[in-house]
C-alpha cells in the first residue's frame, strides 16, 4: 500500500456498487416511461421527475467518491516517486497536468483519502511527511579501495565491485 493513501481509498463496498447499479436501474426506467406519464396526467409525470432526482442523487455521490479516489491515487503515485521530501506545486501541477492542485489536494486531504502531507501555501510546497518519503533517494558515498587505492563513489549500503582492479567494495 502507498504511504500516502488512506483505506478508504481501496475501500470498495459490494453494497454501494449494488446501490449504483439499482439506482442507475430506475433511473433509466423512470426516464423511459416519462412520455406516457405526461400524456395521461401531469402529476404522475411530476411525480417521476421527483423519483428520478431521488434515484440520481446516489448515483452522483458515488461516482464521485470514485472520481476522488482516483485522483487521490494519482497524487500518491507522484508523492512517492518523489525522491525530495518537499515537492513545489508547480511541480506536481507538471506531473498531474492540472492547474487547481491546491485546492483538490486540500479537498482529498480533508476527505481522508490522502496521508502523510503537510500543505503549505506560503511557501506553495508540499512535504512530505511518510516514514519512506526519502526511500527513493540514493546517498552516494566515496569510498577508497583497500586494493588499488583508487577511489570511488558507490550508493551508501550497497555492494559493488572497484572498476580499477575489480575487488569487492561496500558503500
Amino acid at each position: 500500500m502507498n504511504n500516502y493513501l488512506t483505506e478508504k481509498v481501496n475501500y470498495k463496498k459490494i453494497s454501494k456498487i449494488i446501490i449504483l447499479v439499482v439506482c442507475l436501474l430506475m433511473c433509466i426506467a423512470g426516464i423511459s416511461i416519462i412520455p406516457d406519464q405526461f400524456k395521461e396526467g401531469t402529476s404522475e409525470g411530476v411525480m417521476n421527475i421527483i423519483l428520478i432526482v431521488a434515484f440520481a442523487i446516489p448515483v452522483f455521490i458515488i461516482i464521485l467518491s470514485y472520481i476522488d479516489m482516483a485522483n487521490a491515487r494519482s497524487y500518491a503515485f507522484v508523492f512517492s516517486n518523489n525522491t525530495d521530501t518537499t515537492i513545489s506545486f508547480s511541480e506536481l501541477r507538471q506531473h498531474l497536468h492540472k492547474s487547481n492542485v491546491e485546492d483538490e489536494l486540500q479537498k482529498l486531504i480533508m476527505k481522508g483519502y490522502i496521508k502523510n502531507v503537510i500543505v503549505d501555501l506560503n511557501t506553495q510546497n508540499i512535504l512530505l511527511t511518510s516514514e519512506n518519503a526519502n526511500s527513493a533517494k540514493k546517498i552516494y558515498v566515496t569510498v577508497s579501495c583497500p586494493g588499488c587505492g583508487n577511489s570511488t563513489n558507490l550508493v551508501k549500503g550497497e555492494a559493488s565491485m572497484c572498476p580499477y582492479c575489480d575487488r569487492p567494495l561496500m558503500g
